[in-house]
Formats: structure tokens, C-alpha cells, sequence
């Protein structure tokens, strides 16, 4: 019965032998992985602490937001009511009936993206971030509009939030050290990202249901598959990520199922223990080259991610006298395969091929992401095998605001390696 299937496939990752885990690092360092649970906040000149980052002749915006910002300055409940009506806002529109308003959904939604150029963020607010229920409106919309505009998704993602990005500008404001640590323990930042995992998974259910519906045409199929892909690239691994960087239990292990749900959940291994480690080296297949190009850096990176993965685990097994069958990779496979299963036994057999077409799409988007972090940039090596510290100009940096807030600032990457 698929209620007795269920359960064991998506509880898999909770009978991993926790105390097995890789260890964490009291203090991050060149020479250790940077999972920790002491997050650097670094000492800076008091003139300097909280100011917004400097002009960048590169940037094309329209508007750059918390210039004049005060140092310390936090959000009024003014602000909370204007973010929580414009998300109020971005939801309704899920009521819209298509196909017969598909013009006004598309302007309405397009219009308030774009409105929130007007609405102020001081980074103490977890509301912006909510943005990210955008993405399954437009994906699943596009689905009952049916025909090519299954694909509407593409054009949201690579046309819509591009031109946004330069309406709506940069953020250039930064948070004092002592609010810094304030919202790094702050609930409400963690619920969010907590709720994205029950949120993963309900997409890829009604995905599912949709997909063995029996109304769907092999090119709608393409775009049901394209535009999941997109919602556990996006907001799913992008989310994993940041929990697997986190110290509770809890969070590391919803983080690994949503890279699970992506069939990424080998990556968990590798980021945490080898690409923070040996970012910007040879050594990283997750750093690409200067002047190569993506397409050549995909394959690289996907393989050595894996090969990595498998090398980093086996090395963690010798050292601590652990039997193969400790091996957390074929894991991760399998509470994929799980999921996968769970789906088919729950909606029906598309499920299974649905669920490989999104993750390879969610795997391409986030490696493409991948790309630019790192694009060229190396560390020097102090002595054969040994390389600096890492610092911020190892990483590609951008403020862009609505970028941001559906990628939970991911973005804002140099800080991430620097000092995470």
C-alpha cells in the first residue's frame, strides 16, 4: 500500500547513523572544511562596521537601495505590513482561472515583482524572502494554460527577473556585527528554510498528480518537467545548502533530503568537507577555469563532484574503522530512488521519469550558478600543497535584490566562503 511505502522512503535519511557524520570544526580554516558551528564575525574598524558597499561601475541598475542607510538601522512594522501585503498580493494571484486570464495573471504578477522596488529592506526581515512562492505559481499556471506557455516558466526565470533586477537595483546596505549574530540564531530566518522541505516535496506531489493526470500532452509533460526542475533548483537545493551549513541535526538533515529530492544528495559531502576546503585550487572541481567555457565545465564538475564525494567518505571510513555498509553515499541514492518510488505508488508511473527529467534540470541550473561563483579566480599556493587563506576576492559577488531574495543571498557569496 503506499501509506506503508511512504513513510520508510521518505524517513530514510533519519536512520543514517548520525553519529557517524563528518565532525564539525570548532573554527573554520584553510585547512579544515568550512562547516562550523563558530561562524567568524570579523573585527572591523567601528567606522567601517554596517557600511554599505562601495559603488561598482559594473553594476546595471536602476536604483541602489540602504545607501544612506544608518548603521544598526532595523525595520519598522510599517515595513513587515507593506512585505507581508505584498506577498498577500503575489499569492491571490494563484486564484487567478486560466486559461480565460492569463494576461492579467501575467501583468498583475509582473507588476507587483517590479512594485517592490518601493518597499525598503533592511535585512532584519524574513518576509522578502518569501518571494520564493513566485516560482510554483508560475510554473504550475503555465501547466493549466497548457501548449508552449508550459514553458512560461523559462522566460520568468531568464527574461522577467533579469529586467527586474535592473529596475528594481541593488542592496548595498551590510548589518553591524552585533546584529550579524542576532539574526544568525533568529527563528524566524531558520522557519523559513525549514519550511522549504515539506514545501519541495508538495511540489514534486502535486507535479506528480499533474503529470499522470492523463491531460498533459508529451510537449506540456516537457514543461511540468522543466519548471519542477526550476522550483528544487532554485529554492530546493539552494535551501539544502544553507542548512547543510547548519549545526542542528534537524537542519542537516531536511537540507540532505532536498538535495535528495534533486538526486544531489552526494553534494552534501563534497561542499561541506571538499569545495569550501580547496575552493579557488585545482583541487575543486566546483571552481571553473579561466577560459573555459560551461560547457565544459559541466561534465567536469558533475563528475568530479561525485568522484570527490566517494573519496572524501571512503577516507572518513578508513580513519574511523567504519565498515563499508557506514558509506552515506548509496544512501543518498536511495532515499532519491525512494522519493521517486513514493511518487509513482502515490499519483502513478510518470511519476518515476518526471522525477529524473526535474532533477537533472534542478542538477544543470544550480551547476550553471556553480560556474559564475567561482569563474577564473585561484589562490596563491604558499608551498606544495598549501594555499592561502580564504578570502573574498576568491568568490563573485553580486547585490542584486530580487535575485536575492529568491535565492536566500546566495549571491552575496564572498561572504559566504570568507567567513561562514
Amino acid at each position: 500500500e503506499p501509506s506503508r511505502l511512504v513513510t520508510p522512503c521518505l524517513t530514510l535519511l533519519l536512520v543514517i547513523p548520525l553519529s557517524d557524520m563528518p565532525l564539525f570544526e570548532a573554527n573554520a580554516s584553510a585547512d579544515t572544511a568550512c562547516i562550523s558551528t563558530a561562524p567568524v564575525f570579523t573585527k572591523v574598524a567601528a567606522q567601517l562596521d554596517g557600511k554599505a558597499k562601495s559603488h561598482d561601475a559594473s553594476w546595471w541598475a536602476l536604483m541602489e537601495h540602504n545607501v544612506g542607510r544608518l548603521p544598526g538601522t532595523r525595520s519598522s512594522w510599517a515595513i513587515s505590513a507593506a512585505w507581508f501585503a505584498f506577498l498577500a498580493g503575489v499569492a491571490s494571484t494563484a486564484l487567478i482561472p486560466v486559461p480565460s486570464h492569463w494576461g492579467f495573471f501575467i501583468a498583475i504578477l509582473i507588476g507587483l515583482i517590479f512594485s517592490s522596488i518601493w518597499l525598503p529592506d533592511h535585512g532584519d526581515t524574513v518576509l522578502p524572502f518569501c518571494t520564493i512562492i513566485i516560482l510554483p505559481i508560475v510554473v504550475f499556471k503555465s501547466v493549466a494554460m497548457g501548449g508552449l506557455w508550459s514553458y512560461s516558466i523559462l522566460l520568468f526565470v531568464f527574461v522577467v527577473i533579469p529586467l527586474a533586477d535592473f529596475i528594481v537595483g541593488v542592496d548595498v546596505g551590510n548589518q553591524t556585527r552585533e546584529i550579524q549574530k542576532e539574526l544568525h540564531t533568529a527563528f524566524r530566518f531558520e522557519l523559513l528554510t525549514l519550511l522549504v522541505a515539506p514545501g519541495i516535496l508538495g511540489c514534486l506531489c502535486y507535479a506528480a498528480w499533474l503529470a499522470n493526470s492523463g491531460g498533459l500532452s508529451l510537449l506540456e509533460f516537457g514543461g511540468l518537467s522543466i519548471g519542477t526542475g526550476i522550483i528544487t533548483g532554485v529554492v530546493g537545493i539552494v535551501a539544502g545548502h544553507e542548512l547543510c551549513h547548519k549545526a542542528s541535526r534537524l537542519e542537516r538533515v531536511l537540507g540532505r533530503m532536498l538535495l535528495c529530492s534533486a538526486t544531489y544528495g552526494h553534494f552534501y559531502v563534497e561542499h561541506t568537507l571538499g569545495h569550501h576546503k580547496d575552493v579557488a585550487t585545482d583541487h575543486d572541481p566546483a571552481t571553473s577555469r579561466y577560459g573555459e567555457s560551461f560547457y565544459e565545465f559541466l561534465p567536469r564538475v558533475v563528475k568530479g563532484e561525485f568522484v570527490n564525494a566517494c573519496r572524501i567518505e571512503a577516507a572518513r571510513l578508513r580513519r574511523n574503522g567504519l565498515p563499508w555498509w557506514h558509506n552515506e553515499i548509496p544512501v543518498y541514492f536511495l532515499v532519491s530512488a525512494g522519493i521517486a518510488l513514493a511518487l509513482a505508488c502515490l499519483t502513478g508511473p510518470l511519476a518515476v521519469p518526471l522525477f529524473v527529467a526535474q532533477s537533472v534540470v534542478a542538477v544543470l541550473l544550480f551547476e550553471s550558478v556553480n560556474y559564475l561563483e567561482h569563474y577564473g579566480l585561484e589562490r596563491r599556493e604558499l608551498k606544495p600543497g598549501q594555499y592561502e587563506q580564504v578570502q573574498p576576492q576568491h568568490s563573485w559577488d553580486t547585490a542584486r535584490r530580487v535575485t536575492n531574495h529568491v535565492m536566500f543571498k546566495l549571491e552575496r557569496h564572498a561572504d559566504h566562503h570568507a567567513h561562514a
